[in-house]
């Protein structure tokens, strides 16, 4: 399930198994053995791989089917932007966005709406849309064109 999931989502988002060795820093027999079904990678590197590829882990893993009798209220005014960066989070938050992403490092209460991994010795954060409406309330249709970035 997982393999075919991971397939999928590389597929959707344009990634072949070399980009996925390259950002995630794992190796080509470990990205080989998950993209054929061999073994299944730990949590942690399963939540690195979502965060790359801007999905949810519980998708990966086959957990998450999506209801098509109960869409995503927020999925009409993102049109096609899944995924927010730290400073869109920050500016609809009015925060800095090291605050951002600080939070989404210690992996604090109220920062549900996305992941940060550290790969190859720096950071990456993935921010989902339609999770940060849910969990802060604010509208992601308020960002400005001067806020993207």
């Amino acid at each position: 399930m997982f393999a075919e999931n991971l397939k999928k989502a590389m597929e959707e988002k344009g990634i072949n198994s070399a980009t996925l060795v390259r950002l995630t820093g794992f190796s080509k027999g470990a990205v080989s053995q998950y993209v054929n079904g061999i073994i299944t990678p730990s949590q942690q590197r399963r939540e690195a791989i979502a965060a790359i590829l801007g999905v949810d882990a519980q998708e990966l893993e086959g957990m998450k089917d999506p209801d098509p009798y109960n869409p995503d209220p927020y999925a009409a005014v993102l049109s096609g932007k899944a995924t927010l960066t730290c400073q869109e989070a920050a500016a609809l938050l009015h925060k800095r966005p090291d605050y951002i992403r600080l939070g989404l490092q210690q992996g604090r209460p109220g920062f549900e709406f996305g992941s940060a991994v550290k790969v190859s010795g720096k950071w990456s954060y993935c921010i989902y849309a339609n999770k940060f409406a849910e969990v802060t309330g604010i509208p992601v249709t308020a960002i400005s064109g001067r806020d993207r970035g």
